[in-house]
């Protein structure tokens, strides 16, 4: 019975893994097709379902984009508030002073370290 329990949580977790990544589709090989003997409806077909992909896997990698800009936006925000709530005091070893804040720029570009030397 557990092992039974272990497999459904497993394929419900693999599920939820799918459900997040996106998977670009593989473009179809006109010649490649000819020569396996596909007649031209079917290669026409088989570059109508590839661009119905594409259209399918940019959308995936919009909206996964959407979704991890605004965990790092509130993650950023989280993290200022533990700066605000446990400052690091002069002498405490590990931070460098300042402490660096993290900053999201209305592009979505997340500055991890202000002292970046692309930045300067």
């Amino acid at each position: 019975m557990r092992y039974l329990a272990l497999i459904l949580i497993m394929v419900s977790a693999s599920k939820a893994i799918a459900q997040q990544a996106c998977f670009a589709p593989l473009r179809p090989d006109a010649g490649y097709l000819a020569d396996q003997g596909y007649e031209a409806q079917e290669i026409r077909g088989a570059y109508r379902g590839y661009f119905s992909e594409v259209e399918d896997y940019l959308n995936c990698l919009n909206h996964s984009s959407a979704r991890i800009r605004q965990e790092a936006t509130t993650a950023a925000q989280d993290y200022d508030r533990v700066l605000d709530q446990f400052p690091v005091q002069p002498g405490q070893g590990g931070e460098p002073l300042p402490v660096p804040r993290v900053k999201m720029s209305e592009t979505g570009t997340l500055f991890l370290d202000f002292q970046a030397e692309w930045l300067k």
